[in-house]
């Protein structure tokens, strides 16, 4: 994905009623949207999200623990409901939630943005609330159908560089002109614990987290790294 385009954000403990009337079901989602007329992409939705399912779970080896609700919104309803930011393209807050306005004609970005919120999803599974934000949103990111060539292709292009510790909370507050390097940052920050320490040890890292264990304990046990040093590895 475009980083400062199809972003979006995680905000855990906000899941808001759905006012939506019809609704596709596959095994493991169940997509409301507004009218037939949405139809076509609730159906195109379950299946995106079925595979994701398999795909992510498998490389995880974590997969949801109960169905997931997937909400169809019009553009309006979606800033409304979920007050996210103008960049934000899904919501993860308990569903996962979508703006319908140009999931037809750009089916390759609702393929990515399904793929980020539902990985969103497990590390909520895993972790809870306890995972910083630019662990959930670079896993997001790296599970993504296409992988982080953008975000890695956008950080090539930018000299400037944001410490990770600076990039623990929710990124609904950065200013829009830093967006796409937070989550360019943050994807390669995931990457490359990944290729030291393999994915299980990520996944590891999260449930260390949800048990309660200081992060920056959990981090150096599952890493073999301080923090710190790792921060100042993948920002320099």
């Amino acid at each position: 994905m475009q980083a400062a385009v199809a972003a979006s954000i995680v905000l855990l403990g906000c899941s808001p009623a759905s006012a939506q009337a019809y609704e596709r079901s596959g095994a493991h989602f169940s997509v409301k949207f507004q009218g037939p007329a949405d139809e076509a992409i609730a159906y195109r939705a379950v299946e995106i999200l079925e595979a994701a399912y398999y795909r992510i779970g498998a490389a995880l080896n974590v997969y949801p623990t109960k169905p997931i609700e997937v909400v169809l919104h019009t553009l309006e309803q979606f800033r409304d409901i979920t007050q996210a930011p103008s960049w934000s393209a899904g919501v993860f807050d308990g569903r996962i939630r979508v703006p319908v306005k140009g999931a037809e004609s750009t089916p390759e970005q609702l393929t990515e943005v399904l793929s980020h919120e539902l990985t969103h999803a497990i590390v909520a599974t895993v972790a809870g609330s306890e995972a910083p934000a630019w662990l959930h949103e670079g896993l997001a990111g790296v599970m993504e159908q296409s992988g982080p060539a953008d975000e890695l292709a956008y950080l090539a292009r930018r000299p400037e560089r944001v410490p990770l510790s600076a990039l623990s909370d929710s990124f609904r507050e950065i200013p829009p002109e830093a967006v796409g390097l937070a989550y360019a940052e943050s994807a390669y920050a995931v990457k490359r614990l990944i290729d030291l320490r393999g994915v299980a040890s990520v996944v590891e890292l999260l449930r260390a987290l949800h048990s309660g264990v200081p992060f920056e304990n959990a981090f150096q046990a599952q890493s073999g790294l301080r923090f710190q040093d790792f921060d100042a590895m993948v920002t320099r």
